[in-house]
């Protein structure tokens, strides 16, 4: 179990968060700015919040409130920061080594080789950082934080410097090497994309607090507020009001649209959000909404096309041949696609978190 809590100021910026994982990988994900980094390095013990807490299992690293405050070298948290932060005048064995503990004294040669051969690069003791590639240095700061024998990984967005196949390889290896260490890992990232493949649970952080937590799909399918549908791609959101009811369900009116929403929030005035597969697009006639179609963004599998209802701009997706841009549509939203978000918590300048014991 990892639980962390922390608040703090720093300048204008206040950090308030607090969440505990059962999981062995859990991912810190929000937009640039929203406390991610803020938050490792509490863990990390690099920052030290007035108030804070945490623990790895039944190891606590941190409790203000008693006055505990493990110094970062003995945390054994295996920490790669933004950047594989490797000396360049140092082989990359001699990088992994540099973090071993004393308990490796004597052997750590022997034991860089065998954590580089662990991240995939067997071989590649002797060489330096400037004769390794993008990905290859991040799997040497990989290696060397393995070498603190750690109790948690902490990783900084630790393959936003390589290409997408060197990326895809890496967070495959990373899920494997994690598994089979029995690791836990936090993993920082503002990419969902990435969020969804790494994460077994997803921390989701705005404006230095915790929004909504939970399983990746579960965040993707039912986000709590626009800010978070907008973050996992929900990009239709879209204001109404409850005009009635029937059989059970609310019937909104969310211009250009009349919905039927099964989980409503309390009140007359709601937001809802569809994500661009929800939508169903069809030739003009059909059944739905007029809309115009704007533009065609081709992806690797179908494509992204980008309406105009009226006043409201739509964003939906299709596996099908798209419609020509400037042509007319029809545009549903079938029940079930639409998902009551809630409103929005009003930031306050005080810090409020407590530790989640």
């Amino acid at each position: 179990m990892l639980t962390v809590a922390a608040a703090c100021r720093l300048g204008n910026f206040t950090l308030d968060v607090s969440f505990r994982s059962a999981h062995r990988r859990t991912v810190l994900f929000g937009p640039s700015g929203a406390g991610k980094t803020m938050t490792l390095q509490c863990m990390a013990g690099l920052l030290v919040p007035p108030r804070g807490y945490v623990a790895i299992g039944k190891t606590v690293l941190l409790d203000t409130e008693r006055g505990i405050n493990v110094p970062p070298w003995r945390r054994r948290t295996g920490a790669v920061l933004q950047g594989d932060g490797l000396f360049p005048h140092l082989d990359a064995a001699a990088n992994v080594a540099f973090g071993m503990r004393r308990v490796w004294r004597g052997r750590e040669p022997t034991r860089a080789l065998a954590l580089l051969a662990a991240v995939g690069l067997p071989g590649y003791g002797e060489r330096r950082p400037a004769d390794l590639s993008a990905g290859e240095r991040q799997r040497v700061a990989l290696a060397r934080a393995l070498a603190t024998d750690p109790r948690a990984l902490l990783l900084d967005e630790p393959f936003s410097a390589v290409d997408a196949p060197v990326r895809e390889q890496l967070r495959r290896d990373l899920i494997a090497l994690v598994e089979a260490r029995d690791l836990p890992a936090v993993i920082v990232t503002h990419d969902f994309d990435e969020a969804h493949v790494l994460g077994e649970m997803i921390v989701v952080l705005v404006a230095g607090r915790v929004v909504q937590s939970g399983a990746p799909a579960d965040v993707a399918a039912r986000p709590r507020t626009a800010t978070v549908a907008r973050l996992v791609g929900a990009a239709n959101v879209l204001s109404g009001r409850v005009v009635g009811r029937e059989d059970g369900a609310a019937v909104v009116r969310a211009e250009p649209f009349l919905l039927r929403l099964a989980n409503p929030a309390g009140g007359e005035r709601v937001q809802v959000c569809v994500r661009p597969e929800g939508l169903r697009v069809g030739p003009a006639g059909s059944g739905g909404v007029e809309a115009r179609v704007l533009r065609v963004l081709p992806r690797r599998v179908g494509a992204t096309v980008l309406l105009a209802a009226g006043g409201t701009q739509l964003e939906a997706w299709t596996a099908d041949r798209p419609p020509e841009p400037g042509t007319l549509v029809d545009v549903s939203i079938p029940d079930g696609a639409a998902h009551a978000l809630e409103p929005e918590e009003p930031r306050t300048a005080t810090m409020q978190s407590t530790p989640a014991r």
